[in-house]
């Protein structure tokens, strides 16, 4: 049984920026974890005046775990989720055994409570990226008293259970052969016509950077802050993110952010201009491109996106199922993404 005497939690904003990543080197972590991230999505959710409380736990001069943590406000009350998204879940350090991560979440939950009862939270939402998922393991918080289940609001990735992962350390053939074969079709032809660029830590190119702006602007509207995009170019600049765009006619036509540590990518974001020539496919084209730069640099795991299935407790849109249906054709393996949700009385 774990002891709690010996134990404490020291806060995310304690420490340096250099401070906070040396100490990630000691836990199986995914981008998710790193300071840019936890700063970023400060940024990114600044209309919900969100606060970031992360914190990490200590016993003795070890830190045991890092656990993400914000609060927001959302229809003038607060709640524990990030732009209304599930938070990730603590990760534990090498050193911590796993019979002993039952016990430390003891002592979480109840400094997360502490959080929820201070700011009067309207509810809690955490979620496990797949990313880190292994056979042992499993979902702590519905232990708690938290439901697997988010129902509200009614959005795609609340509605899904799994996750797709492609294996890079599979071989080039293999990796090309799971993909599905019109896929392939579509790449082969798309690819003929189209220039790749990728913009990362090795190359950076600051023209393109803002054309990609530009697209970005052009496709989703002005949805996102110039800060942002500043946050955007120091992670590429810093081996965080990797941005691969399409370009036909000498116009850039899509684009590809893919978000990288340790190994382990996830695909972030893409967009693309639909009024372009029958017959050129940017995102598979880039998806394709984004599988064989992974590769090429020793990535092992990507993570590409989520699956929906039907449901008694939501309806599944045509738009959804299409979407599933995209993500399914790359040749990832369904992994557990399993998520957590508590609402709070007397708020």
């Amino acid at each position: 049984m774990i002891e709690f005497h010996n134990m404490y939690i020291n806060s995310f904003k304690d420490f340096s920026i250099e401070g906070w990543d040396q100490l990630l080197k000691k836990f199986d972590a995914t981008i998710n974890y790193t300071s840019w991230f936890l700063n970023y999505i400060e940024v990114l959710n600044v209309k919900t005046s969100i606060n970031n409380l992360t914190f990490t736990v200590f016993r003795g001069d070890i830190a045991i775990a890092i656990v993400p943590l914000y609060v927001e406000k959302i229809n003038n009350d607060w709640q524990i989720s990030m732009g209304q998204e599930p938070i990730y879940a603590p990760i534990f350090s090498f050193e911590t055994l796993s019979d002993d991560v039952f016990g430390y979440y003891e002592y979480i939950i109840v400094e997360v409570e502490k959080i929820a009862k201070k700011y009067k939270c309207s509810l809690a939402r955490f979620h496990y990226s797949p990313l880190l998922f292994t056979k042992n393991s499993q979902n702590y918080y519905t232990k708690f008293g938290y439901s697997k289940e988010i129902l509200y609001p009614d959005w795609y990735i609340f509605k899904s259970s799994h996750g797709y992962i492609i294996d890079l350390k599979k071989s080039d053939t293999i990796l090309l052969k799971n993909i599905r074969s019109r896929y392939r079709t579509n790449i082969n032809r798309t690819s003929r016509v189209v220039e790749l660029f990728i913009l990362d830590k090795l190359f950076f190119e600051k023209k393109l950077f803002n054309k990609y702006i530009d697209l970005y602007y052009q496709v989703k509207g002005l949805k996102r802050s110039k800060k942002a995009f500043q946050l955007d170019e120091f992670a590429v600049l810093n081996g965080f993110e990797s941005i691969l765009l399409c370009e036909y006619n000498d116009q850039l036509i899509g684009a590809i952010a893919i978000h990288t540590y340790q190994k382990k990518a996830r695909y972030n974001s893409s967009i693309q201009l639909y009024n372009v020539d029958k017959g050129i496919y940017p995102n598979h084209f880039l998806l394709k491109s984004s599988i064989d730069y992974l590769k090429k640099n020793d990535f092992e795991l990507f993570e590409i996106g989520e699956q929906v299935s039907h449901s008694d407790l939501y309806k599944v849109s045509k738009k959804e199922e299409n979407l599933s249906h995209f993500k399914s054709g790359w040749g990832g393996k369904l992994i557990p993404w399993m998520k957590a949700q508590k609402e709070f009385e007397n708020v």
